[in-house]
């Protein structure tokens, strides 16, 4: 019997190659559905203020044309930052003139002060998280470092966590998970938002 680990690293490397097989002019497009999609949820919730994001990697959703349309709507967005300590991570606001830096695992962060401080993680109204892959309940299926299920394991006060990604992410079959796995309460993808649970 296969144990959970062996699966989700073969379905890791599933869904890296299907997402990686994407053509740049869909994801094109892709980006500026989702956009509208984000859009339009937040314009349903404006209580939704302060909003956890990610700044992509070569292969993931590039959420940069909805942020732009989130600071031109006065929202606060903030981006994560991982630390030498391994599973930690904060997020720190950001803005267009922000300066950027690779930080581990060559991901793109904003560049911090001694001055700046982490939002608390009980001020997040919305986190959107990047995925490899997501099912129909609501499980979602990450790289595999645990920092997203660590940090809102500690959070006191959980915000609305919205998966990102594209249709071909969707897993056919329920993916397997982990007592400590962050359950998704939506996802949007190019062809709309759906949510799992209130």
């Amino acid at each position: 019997m296969n144990s959970p680990h062996l699966d989700k690293q073969a379905m890791r490397q599933t869904f890296r190659r299907r997402r990686s097989a994407l053509l740049s002019y869909f994801r094109v497009g892709a980006h500026a559905q989702i956009a509208g999609h984000l859009s339009h949820l937040l314009s349903e919730r404006p209580s939704l203020r302060h909003v956890a994001t990610y700044l992509a990697s070569p292969d993931e959703v590039d959420l940069q044309p909805w942020v732009d349309m989130a600071w031109a709507d006065g929202k606060e967005v903030y981006v994560p930052v991982l630390s030498e300590t391994p599973g930690d991570m904060t997020f720190y606001p950001i803005q267009p003139q922000t300066p950027l830096r690779q930080g581990r695992f060559k991901l793109r962060e904003p560049v911090v002060r001694a001055s700046d401080a982490p939002i608390d993680q009980s001020e997040l109204d919305l986190a959107l998280l990047p995925l490899l892959a997501f099912d129909a309940q609501g499980h979602r299926l990450g790289m595999g470092g645990g920092y997203y299920d660590r940090y809102f394991a500690e959070t006191s006060r959980r915000p609305l966590i919205i998966g990102v990604g594209y249709d071909v992410q969707q897993a056919e079959h329920t993916l397997p998970t982990e007592p400590w796995d962050v359950h998704l309460d939506g996802v949007v993808t190019e062809s709309g938002f759906r949510l799992f649970r209130s």
